[in-house]
């Protein structure tokens, strides 16, 4: 009886390989997903800050609140209120030509199914 040389592989030899390769190829579909999940993530608070950024900017000295939407995801609200710090020069009886604000800018937005918010705070000089 002689012995036939194998060529090729098994079904069993097959069948291990191609699970490798399935369970291989899905945790490099996760890793990408998360990859494109954290870059979207990343994209929406830089268009947060920015948002922000520009609307503590444009709020002017006699609005005490401005609100709005920016490219209809993000909600955003300034408020302005008088700030309560000590001031060094009471006690000389000393009169400010300014007063300063406390300036709060809060953008919110919805992203991957959860609500995101950040919040910018400020002080601003006003002049009397």
């Amino acid at each position: 009886m002689t012995k036939h040389k194998q060529q090729g592989f098994s079904l069993l030899e097959t069948l291990v390989a191609f699970a490798i390769l399935v369970l291989v190829l899905s945790v490099i579909m996760n890793i990408m997903g998360n990859g494109s999940r954290s870059s979207r993530l990343t994209y929406d608070y830089t268009q947060a800050v920015l948002i922000a950024q520009s609307k503590l900017a444009e709020i002017q000295s006699k609005e005490n609140s401005i609100s709005g939407t920016e490219s209809d995801r993000f909600d955003w609200l300034v408020q302005r209120a008088e700030a309560d710090y000590p001031d060094p020069g009471a006690a000389q009886n000393y009169q400010r030509a300014f007063r300063t604000d406390d300036v709060v800018a809060t953008v919110s937005w919805k992203s991957a199914g959860k609500q995101r918010q950040i919040q910018i705070e400020t002080v601003q000089l006003v002049n009397d």
